[in-house]
């Protein structure tokens, strides 16, 4: 487990598997994107009171879809005081364990790699989503923006926090040795790509992405550049 400031009101908290999630701090509240694998409550913990604040700060757990490296731990979260679970409409049945997905399509560069992978993450408890986000709505009480990013998931958002100039990619892009590319092991990939052009025209300071580290600066053009790509990068497509 790891803890790792982006800038001041921004952490990204590693797992010990493959998932990361991200605090933001709004003043003397906070908001996770993701959760990570299951069990990540303590680290989470530990991350809020390197601010000085505690559990009853977090009030808001936004998922970026049903993943379980990305919503793991939603609900050992929701039983906290002041906590609210909020997933896209598409993605809420499976995290609350009344629906299922389909395996994704996978291609033959990712068959051997997915095999490793899905081994290693335990599934995700059941948890209850207490908002089911609509296509591209203004988030009002977090001051952020849904972007629709279906293909990945059918229920795959991104979150865009225009004040702090913060994009939260979910699994549409991923950083990956400096560049950006598509995100791996999507049910749909034709339709993961037009996703993925959503990022060409979007004002930021910083990017996180779902795998990979996050950029900030001049650096963030990488984002624009691949969404903007006569191809959209894809090395295992």
């Amino acid at each position: 487990m790891k803890i790792v400031d982006v800038c001041p009101d921004l952490r990204m908290v590693l797992d010990d598997g493959p998932g990361q999630a991200y605090l933001l701090r709004r003043g003397s509240n906070a908001v996770l994107v993701d959760t990570g694998i299951a069990g990540q409550g303590k680290v989470i913990t530990e991350a809020l009171r390197g601010w000085g604040l505690d559990r009853e700060s977090l009030t808001h757990v936004v998922l970026t879809h049903w993943h379980p490296d990305h919503a793991g731990s939603a609900a050992e979260l929701a039983a906290w005081p002041n906590v609210r679970v909020w997933a896209h409409r598409n993605d809420a049945p499976i995290i609350r364990g009344s629906s299922y997905s389909s395996l994704p399509a996978l291609t033959h560069a990712e068959e051997e790699f997915y095999a490793h992978i899905a081994g290693t993450i335990p599934d995700a408890a059941p948890s209850r989503v207490d908002r089911e986000l609509d296509d591209d709505e203004i988030l009002e009480e977090i001051d952020a923006r849904v972007l629709s990013t279906p293909g990945h998931t059918d229920g795959s958002i991104a979150l865009h926090f225009p004040n702090e100039a913060v994009l939260f990619t979910g699994d549409i892009a991923t950083e990956q040795g400096g560049q950006v590319v598509l995100g791996p092991f999507n049910l749909d990939r034709t339709q993961a790509r037009e996703s993925f052009r959503r990022f060409a025209d979007i004002d930021i300071d910083t990017v996180c992405f779902g795998h990979g580290q996050p950029l900030r600066g001049e650096s963030t053009t990488l984002l624009r550049e691949a969404a903007t790509a006569h191809e959209v990068p894809d090395p295992l497509g």
